[in-house]
């Protein structure tokens, strides 16, 4: 019913930290009945497949995505509400990504996007297949090029495994000195996060260009970073 608490408020919260500036907890069974949030979430949302501008052609990336108001569905609400009250900061959200299954991917990255990353925090809601969660320490380009090591196979990796109504939050400048992604998996199910972001907007902002600021090399008119179509599949 909606009167119900869709998230257990007194889950166990084990918190780690990643360097002296930045952290990430794991709240094992946040989502009541988490199988039947993931059904819901997974029928009720329309999801789309965006497509990245690489230089002068777009290329559709391995998820699909959706925007959430808060306040359409009681775990979204009593989500936000909880974080809210935890970190007593009051964040975006909720930016829905459905993995389809093992083939689709998220590649190591931060969320630049959000400009100002000496102080944010994105929480996690993943439903679904439990599949790796990899954190790494950010590294000059020239190493990343150089070494092309797989998420979740470096030394330095961290891998979290977070399904079924687990909670990730990352927080500090986890997202200035760290990377995360969700690598592909030898599975056939579906994997559903819902993701509230905040940053203080404190500190030097990242100016560099992101995927999503669109670049175009030659001739042509800018083209936008992102754009969405209905997915094939």
């Amino acid at each position: 019913m909606e009167s119900e608490l869709t998230i257990a408020r007194d889950a166990p919260v084990e918190r780690r930290q990643l360097d002296p500036t930045s952290w990430v907890e794991f709240v094992s069974g946040f989502v009541r009945n988490a199988d039947a949030a993931m059904t819901r979430m997974h029928a009720e949302t329309t999801w789309l497949q965006a497509e990245t501008l690489r230089y002068d052609h777009y290329v559709p990336e391995r998820r699909l995505s959706a925007a959430r108001r808060p306040d359409s569905d009681p775990l979204l609400r009593h989500t936000s509400l909880h974080l809210e009250a935890r970190y007593r900061q009051r964040f975006e959200g909720v930016a829905a990504i459905l993995y389809r299954d093992g083939d689709d991917f998220q590649g190591l990255h931060s969320d630049r996007e959000m400009r100002w990353l000496d102080d944010t925090l994105i929480g996690i809601v993943v439903l679904g297949e439990r599949r790796p969660f990899v954190l790494r320490p950010r590294a000059p380009w020239s190493t990343v090029m150089a070494g092309k090591v797989p998420a979740g196979d470096d030394p330095s990796d961290i891998v979290l495994t977070p399904g079924a109504g687990d909670l990730v939050v990352m927080g500090g400048a986890c997202q200035r000195d760290w990377m995360h992604g969700v690598p592909g998996a030898p599975t056939s199910l579906p994997r559903l996060s819902l993701t509230w972001r905040w940053t203080s907007r404190r500190g030097r902002p990242d100016t560099n260009p992101t995927p999503r600021d669109g670049r175009q090399f030659g001739d042509r008119a800018t083209q936008p970073g992102t754009r969405y179509r209905t997915p094939d599949r």
